[in-house]
């Protein structure tokens, strides 16, 4: 989706250094995907089952099944994953994220997310008054809002 992978390249290129990957893992395939070190990084496994190699001999491995989120240090240099015993003869599929980190701070509430308190709550009340960009505000047209509009 973005990034790069087994040398191939995505065309998006998004503002911040940032890589998501959807990965499909065929029964005991495995994929040693660098990170660039002091990335954030975590894996969502959306189907079957795989295995996150530690990142030292010394390191537990870690098993996870479908609709699971593994979050990752950032003091490592990659993930290593692999499809696990019980992935299936579908194998594995796994999406993974990483970035850089923005240092900045984050207040969430719901599903507003933003620096501040009192941008959470601008974000609110400009949703509430249907202002501001929102799906649905006044004078905001989309192929989308004449579907749901008919329904």
């Amino acid at each position: 989706i973005a990034g790069d992978c087994l040398g191939a390249r995505s065309p998006i290129r998004p503002r911040t250094p940032a890589m998501c990957l959807d990965v499909t893992l065929q029964p005991g395939a495995r994929l040693c995907q660098p990170v660039p070190r002091g990335w954030s990084a975590c894996a969502y496994v959306i189907g079957g089952e795989v295995v996150f190699e530690g990142a030292t001999a010394a390191a537990a491995a870690t098993v996870a099944r479908a609709r699971t989120l593994v979050v990752f240090g950032a003091d490592g240099d990659g993930v290593d994953v692999r499809a696990g015993e019980e992935a299936g003869a579908d194998g594995a599929r796994v999406m993974l994220v990483a970035a850089r980190p923005h240092r900045e701070a984050v207040v969430r509430d719901g599903p507003f997310v933003m620096n501040t308190t009192e941008e959470v709550e601008q974000a609110r009340e400009d949703y509430r008054h249907r202002r501001n960009g929102f799906e649905m505000a006044d004078g905001w047209t989309s192929d989308h809002a004449a579907t749901a509009a008919m329904r």
